[in-house]
């Protein structure tokens, strides 16, 4: 039997990338089990420049060396999660520019149509009158999320959205955040449906903004470990956007916006959020 010079035990990660190194070297090595772990066994008569290799290779241990390796592997990962954290519009944010092209390509069907503040026009493309929905179009409900009256009442609303939204579509993931979305909004609009006088016409996606930002604050108040944000700044974020939005114009839908946040904080109590994917360790 040839005479044989082992060296180890390694973690089998080590050991592989050895036999590795000592293989491009041209001399050929062999991984035998031991107790803690793998042996990396050569021929005697290489041991000596195999050894050589190996402390031109690995000049503090080839233990050591792993460990450093290890050590800015994960500060690197760590680096890069933070910095996806960092970025505002998540993975997730697609829903929000999609909702933000239909109201955009609603609104600018509207006036080709003949004005986004006309009255037909606005009925037309599914602004919410109570006397449409107790005649049975309960659609509407859902529809005049879509439509909105003038260019500064779509700017303000889709403003808005791209500002709240991405924290919630963040921690819900897009799907349940389209549904808090298009929930919030139904609810308002039904709020106003049932104490607005017949004859008002209304429309836009105010309510489900409103039960984005509760919805938030629902997600802080039953999930706060899991929460990008203090509980005060979805407090500041309500009273703030509430005093924006009532004191604009003495026509805005109060209701509606009431409605829709109400049930966006009782979804926000009971929707848990996506759990954060955690970076596996990999050997070396």
């Amino acid at each position: 039997m040839t005479p044989r010079a082992a060296a180890g035990p390694y973690p089998a990660a080590i050991a592989d990338e050895i036999v590795l190194v000592l293989a491009a070297e041209g001399i050929a090595a062999a991984l035998e089990p031991a107790a803690d772990g793998l042996l990396v066994v050569v021929a005697e008569a290489q041991a000596r420049r195999a050894e050589a290799i190996l402390a031109d290779e690995y000049p503090a241990g080839p233990a050591r060396a792993f460990a450093v390796r290890a050590a800015a592997q994960a500060a690197a990962r760590a680096r890069t999660a933070a910095t996806a954290q960092d970025r505002w519009f998540g993975p997730s944010s697609w829903v929000l520019f999609l909702l933000t092209a239909v109201c955009v390509g609603v609104f600018l069907a509207e006036e080709r149509a003949g004005g986004s503040e006309v009255r037909e026009v606005l009925l037309r493309f599914g602004a919410a009158r109570p006397a449409h929905v107790r005649a049975g179009d309960w659609w509407r409900l859902a529809t005049a999320l879509f439509v909105h009256i003038g260019p500064r009442h779509l700017l303000g609303n889709m403003a808005a959205l791209l500002v709240l939204g991405p924290a919630l579509a963040e921690a819900l993931g897009p799907w349940r955040f389209l549904f808090v979305y298009l929930a919030a909004g139904v609810a308002g609009n039904a709020l106003s449906y049932a104490v607005t006088p017949p004859d008002v016409v209304s429309a836009g996606a105010s309510g489900a903004i409103l039960g984005v930002l509760g919805a938030l604050g629902g997600q802080r108040l039953r999930f706060a470990a899991s929460a990008r944000y203090r509980g005060w700044q979805v407090i500041a974020a309500i009273l703030a956007y509430l005093a924006i939005a009532v004191g604009a114009e003495p026509g805005v839908d109060t209701m509606a916006h009431l409605g829709g946040l109400a049930s966006g904080l009782a979804l926000g109590l009971v929707l848990p959020p996506t759990p954060r994917p955690t970076t596996a360790s990999r050997p070396a």
